[in-house]
């Protein structure tokens, strides 16, 4: 039997006996959530002492024997494996916490603990086109789309290591980044040729909305692509001068690309993950479990005429202030310089001082200092609009995406 396993679930059951707590769920599973959020801690004990926290355990009742035996565990070559194993299956090692003293210690026999890979690394990021170092000044959320009860973890991707282990490693979505620039460069297409960007009453054909600000959708038979097809073509068919148009009158659009009725005009960047600077990413000295911090946010409820308190604690597992997240953009061969200066137009706007990433913001989370590696050039994106505003105009109106003006 691994006795540090051992010992480690026998406290954590005693925990789970102890909890003062008060919950509606079925204890296997809210035990689990809670296990899900202290694993996250960079140590054994500080994850166990985490556990002890969100049950709410004096963990100074609990016998001597468990905890002095846990001590134990911790001190051993195998505590990182330990906390390796929970964090994998919280679920397995919830249901431990339940079952008989023989049945549970008859399980334990059969489980083999991963190796604690402290050198384990992912292969490491190659260098972009344009690269990217963004620090974060205040903590920073990016959920992930699972849950642990009432805690969202940051995002995590599972990750080949290079001697062939399995990790799970946090990263921010280059996608988030590319939803970002598009929205700015939405609006700031749109003030250019003197419309206001609302996106209630939306100033442009709604179609031309949802391309700006979410790049389109793939419709057959719907009023974009019936007004696009006799300028990009027809089903089967290609119009190479509609495209070409199309891609030179609206370069912002053209270099994030988009979906037009029933056909897809390709961008041209790549946007890549970015990820933060630890030693497991192979970019950073700091271990992975030192990155983060949790942060507490609730959602007061204004109502006062009632007898029962409706306010929601939320916990977040957030990057901390001073984490670095590396990453960058990839150009397409094929990227004009107009198009490349609109990038810029757009990276230049999310990297004024004070800028936010992230989810949370009006919180105050998310929000960063980016670096880039390149010179940028906006002049260029900013004139074409200037000198050619009523030639797009009636651009846009002929696409049916603006209304005829008199």
């Amino acid at each position: 039997m691994n006795e540090p396993l051992k010992k480690t679930i026998d406290l954590i059951r005693a925990i789970g006996s102890s909890a003062r707590i008060k919950h509606s769920r079925n204890f296997g599973d809210f035990i689990s959530d809670r296990i899900v959020q202290a694993s996250t801690e960079q140590t054994l004990m500080a994850a166990v002492e985490r556990l002890a926290q969100l049950m709410d355990v004096d963990i100074g009742r609990i016998s001597s024997s468990r905890s002095g035996g846990f001590l134990g565990a911790c001190a051993s070559k195998d505590a990182a494996a330990v906390l390796a194993w929970i964090r994998k299956y919280p679920k397995i090692a919830a249901m431990l916490t339940m079952l008989k003293q023989t049945d549970y210690a008859e399980i334990l026999d059969g489980i083999e603990l991963p190796p604690a890979g402290s050198e384990v690394v992912a292969v490491q990021d190659p260098p972009h086109d344009i690269n990217l170092e963004i620090t974060c000044l205040s903590p920073l959320a990016h959920g992930s789309d699972t849950k642990a009860g009432n805690a969202t973890l940051f995002r995590r991707m599972q990750v080949l290591s290079t001697d062939g282990n399995i990790l799970s490693l946090p990263y921010y979505a280059g996608n988030a980044i590319r939803g970002q620039l598009r929205d700015i460069l939405a609006d700031h297409f749109l003030e250019s040729i003197g419309l206001k960007p609302r996106k209630d009453n939306p100033p442009v054909s709604l179609w031309f909305f949802h391309a700006l600000y979410a790049g389109g959708a793939l419709e057959e038979n719907s009023l974009a692509e019936k007004a696009l097809r006799k300028h990009l073509g027809n089903t089967g068919t290609v119009k190479a001068q509609g495209i070409y148009e199309f891609r030179n009158m609206l370069p912002a659009l053209s270099m994030l690309g988009c979906a037009l009725g029933n056909r897809v005009l390709s961008g041209r960047v790549r946007f890549s993950d970015l990820r933060p600077a630890c030693r497991q990413w192979a970019n950073g000295a700091a271990d992975v479990g030192e990155l983060f911090e949790w942060t507490y946010l609730t959602r007061r409820e204004d109502y006062e005429d009632h007898d029962e308190n409706h306010s929601m604690i939320v916990n977040t597992e957030c990057l901390r202030p001073g984490v670095r997240l590396l990453g960058g953009l990839d150009l397409d061969g094929f990227i004009t310089p107009i198009e490349r200066s609109a990038l810029w137009t757009g990276l230049i706007s999310l990297a004024k001082v004070g800028g936010y990433i992230g989810a949370e913001n009006r919180r105050g989370l998310g929000r960063v200092s980016i670096v880039f590696d390149k010179v940028p050039d906006v002049e260029t994106y900013l004139s074409f609009l200037e000198d050619h505003r009523e030639e797009i105009i009636s651009y846009l109106t002929e696409l049916g995406a603006v209304d005829a003006r008199d």
